[in-house]
C-alpha cells in the first residue's frame, strides 16, 4: 500500500468509535453492573499519558479518565473523579472498580498475539559453546578450577 490518509483509513488506522462493554464489581457486598464505553487508544491518548508521567501524574487514572467515555465518545471521569479528594467530594474509584475498568479498556485495545513479535532466522550454532567454565578453559588451554 503507498501511504496517504485514504489508504490507512481504509486500513482501519484511526480510532474506531468506543466499543460498549458490559462490567461487574461488588460494592458493600452486592453485585453492580454498568454500561460502559471504551475509546480506542490513539496517539492523542498515548501521549497524554506520556505527559501525566513526566509530570509526575497518575498514569493509570489518566488511562482511565481517557478510555472510558459514553456513548458519544465524551470522558465519563476527569483524572480528580478516578483519584478522589476534596476537589470532588468524594475517594477515589475502588479497587475493584479501576481494575475492572481497566481490564475493559485491555481487551478493547490489545494488541492481537504475535503483532508485536520480531520476525527474525534462528541463528546457526557455531558448533561450540561457552556455557561452562570447563568448556572455556578447554578452548583457552586454561584447567578449571571448579
Amino acid at each position: 500500500m503507498d501511504l496517504s490518509i485514504a489508504a490507512l483509513a481504509a486500513a482501519g488506522a484511526f480510532a474506531a468509535p468506543p466499543v460498549k462493554k458490559e462490567i461487574q464489581w461488588h460494592s458493600g457486598g452486592k453485585l453492580q453492573k454498568a454500561t460502559v464505553y471504551v475509546a480506542h487508544e490513539s496517539y492523542i491518548s498515548v501521549t497524554q499519558r506520556w505527559d501525566a508521567q513526566n509530570q509526575g501524574g497518575d498514569i493509570t487514572a489518566q488511562r482511565i479518565a481517557s478510555c472510558i467515555v459514553d456513548k458519544d465518545g465524551k470522558p465519563v471521569f476527569t483524572v480528580a473523579d478516578v483519584v478522589g479528594g476534596p476537589d470532588t467530594g468524594h475517594g477515589a474509584l475502588c479497587a475493584e472498580l479501576a481494575i475492572v475498568l481497566l481490564a475493559a479498556i485491555g481487551e478493547v485495545n490489545k494488541v492481537p498475539e504475535g503483532a508485536l513479535e520480531k520476525k527474525s532466522t534462528p541463528r546457526k550454532s557455531s558448533g561450540t559453546s561457552s556455557s561452562s567454565r570447563a568448556s572455556a578453559a578447554v578452548r583457552s588451554g586454561k584447567q578449571s578450577k571448579t
